[in-house]
């Protein structure tokens, strides 16, 4: 399902002009889970007094909560300007903002837990003229810090769970399986980059998405990826957009006029991520939602504040940006916004 496409890796996946690709099915059954976590909550509390948190909520501090999630973007345009600059291929703050909008938008919409979105940043970084070894290292640099990041922020929310015994058995087994993993892909695609051992080659180019992805990573440039300063630089990026995530939610929780322990608050995102990231729902709909409310309301937020703050939350960061992230994405693959 892969071939080599401009020097880099591209997937049927990646091709955001093949609708069939689109998982419309998944989104449905995500749109009815989340209609049914809104009816159970709104039949558990008041209807009424939902609309009346939502009416009564600060504008100022909705203000922020935008604000928070812009810079989300700035962030993450600021992962593929660092690596662009190492590899000799320089990125405007506006194109590297547009490339974080199309990443979220891919995130949100195909599968493949961010590989898909990390093959149309590496189309629009190729039509950029980068070089192919730069470009594939650039990607690989952003899977392998997203992991170690998610890896210390998970890490740090379990703590926070333990400590405050808030049903920390319901999450550290799919936690620590997930942290293995975290770890173990970030490893592989450091140590693999440039050179992939012999026997390991021979069994990944029995298949012919094994050979992209064997072509891939033997191609990347492994002075870029294994750079220390360069891996330290974009794991404190990606746990920055984290950070601004969580705290985004904490200010939602706020402007309704509750408050609440932000590390509490983190420790429920970071859950709330992880079942979202695990599911094999688009965007996590529904179940990202669902675990929110679910954990807010363990931190000791109202039933109506904590599906508030979620909603708000969800429309911010997935519903809104979903346009411009289309358009983008778009652009990414014709290679427009990979021009000055």
């Amino acid at each position: 399902m892969h071939r080599i496409r401009h020097g880099v890796v591209a997937s049927r996946e990646g091709d955001l002009t093949d609708r069939r690709g689109t998982p419309w099915i998944s989104l449905l059954l995500g749109a009815a889970l989340l209609a049914a976590v809104v009816g159970s909550v709104l039949h558990f509390s008041e209807e009424r007094a939902f609309l009346r948190v939502m009416q009564q909520a600060r504008p100022a501090w909705l203000v922020v909560a935008a604000v928070l999630q812009a810079a989300t973007y700035l962030a993450q345009g600021d992962i593929w300007r660092r690596v662009g600059a190492a590899g000799d291929f320089h990125l405007s703050r506006r194109t590297a903002f547009e490339l974080g909008l199309a990443k979220l938008f891919a995130d949100q919409m195909l599968p493949s837990a961010g590989l898909s979105s990390s093959m149309l940043i590496a189309r629009a970084l190729a039509s950029r003229d980068g070089a192919p070894a730069a470009v594939k290292a650039a990607v690989l640099v952003n899977i392998a810090s997203y992991h170690l990041a998610y890896f210390v922020a998970l890490t740090a929310a379990l703590v926070i769970v333990w400590r405050q015994g808030d049903a920390a058995a319901m999450v550290m087994g799919p936690a620590a399986a997930f942290l293995l993993f975290s770890v173990g892909l970030a490893a592989a695609v450091v140590e693999l980059s440039g050179h992939v051992p012999p026997a390991l080659a021979r069994a990944m180019d029995r298949r012919a998405a094994g050979r992209g992805l064997l072509s891939f990573m033997t191609g990347a440039d492994p002075s870029l990826v294994r750079n220390p300063r360069l891996l330290a630089e974009t794991i404190g990026l990606q746990l920055t957009i984290m950070l601004l995530d969580a705290v985004t939610v904490w200010t939602l929780i706020g402007a309704m006029g509750e408050i609440v322990s932000p590390t509490r608050v983190f420790a429920s995102f970071m859950i709330a991520s992880l079942v979202r990231t695990m599911g094999f729902i688009p965007g996590g709909l529904g179940t990202f939602e669902a675990t929110s409310v679910l954990t807010l309301r363990m931190t000791g937020v109202s039933l109506p504040v904590a599906l508030a703050a979620t909603l708000l939350f969800r429309g911010l960061s997935f519903w809104l940006p979903m346009l411009p992230g289309y358009w983008c994405s778009r652009r990414a693959v014709s290679g427009g916004v990979a021009r000055p």
